[in-house]
């Protein structure tokens, strides 16, 4: 199995946030796995917004992403997700570790939601992304407000 990216940060640092995200997080427990789940998460929450986050590991020997871009945004995506209602399904999506995402075979290069790098945030209802260091703050909440407005 993949370390969760957001369940890590929360359980690292949830005394320092609310104590539940009010967002439904589902987790992809390994890369081939990833269908199954968004077809399963569809079917269940129709009506929702579902929003596939793409990250890099965590590294269990350091606890840390081997992505700087993914660390720096891992927080705000946890915040900002922590603010929403239950209307809102998160898909938490590790993508491996380092040589793992940077083979061109990896199998999210290559899917029709295709992503070309991390961290990605993608909002499967209207295909919309944010993706590496815009996943900052502020672009996070126009993200997430227009998204939203657009389903």
């Amino acid at each position: 199995m993949i370390p969760s990216r957001i369940n890590f940060f929360f359980n690292r640092f949830s005394s320092h946030l609310r104590p539940a995200m009010p967002a439904t997080i589902i987790n992809v427990p390994a890369i081939d796995k990833l269908d199954e789940v968004i077809n399963d998460t569809v079917d269940k929450h129709q009506g929702k917004n579902i929003y596939l986050y793409f990250y890099a590991s965590i590294d269990p020997a350091t606890g840390v992403s081997w992505c700087p871009d993914c660390v720096a945004a891992g927080p705000i995506i946890q915040q900002g997700f922590s603010e929403l209602d239950d209307s809102v399904i998160l898909v938490d999506v590790p993508v491996g570790d380092r040589p793992t995402w940077k083979n061109p075979e990896h199998p999210y290069r290559h899917r029709t939601d295709a992503i070309t790098a991390v961290p990605t945030l993608f909002h499967l209802n209207t295909k919309k992304r944010l993706v590496e260091e815009k996943c900052t703050k502020e672009n996070l909440t126009e993200f997430l407000s227009e998204s939203a407005r657009e389903f």
